[in-house]
């Protein structure tokens, strides 16, 4: 993964974490917190796997 999508994916924790404290409904809190933990997760694989080679 390039480092612009994980600055870009940390971004979006970001906002999504701010968005779940702002929310007044707590189905709406709740959405925004398993979006942030999706984009943590996504930000933080980083270069494990490397990119798969592209043949032709």
């Amino acid at each position: 993964m390039h480092e612009d999508s994980r600055i870009y994916f940390a971004r979006r924790a970001a906002e999504e974490q701010e968005r779940a404290e702002a929310a007044r409904d707590p189905q709406a809190a709740e959405a925004h917190r398993k979006l942030q933990r999706v984009f943590v997760e996504r930000a933080s694989v980083g270069d494990r796997w490397p990119e798969k080679d592209v043949v032709g």
